[in-house]
């Protein structure tokens, strides 16, 4: 079962737009490393639920993601 984070918090947050074919990516390297990736149709979360941390929000634009990010592990 997908549940979302208790907050919103991110350390060292830094915000880009991304494309959805470079977000999904990013998602798909995510999952397979272990994280918890949360997608609903208009947002995407990446953290660890166990220990409540957020390293990546994205909400959906028009024609593009809004992703915020922990800069210390995204690029």
């Amino acid at each position: 079962m997908k549940t979302s984070f208790k907050h919103t918090n991110i350390k060292n947050s830094k915000s880009r737009i991304w494309k959805k074919s470079f977000l999904n990516k990013v998602c798909k390297e995510c999952s397979l490393a272990g994280y918890d990736v949360v997608k609903t149709p208009d947002s995407i979360t990446i953290g660890i639920k166990e220990t409540d941390q957020i390293f990546l929000q994205s909400m959906r634009g028009t024609s593009a993601w809004l992703t915020r990010y922990d800069s210390r592990i995204f690029s």
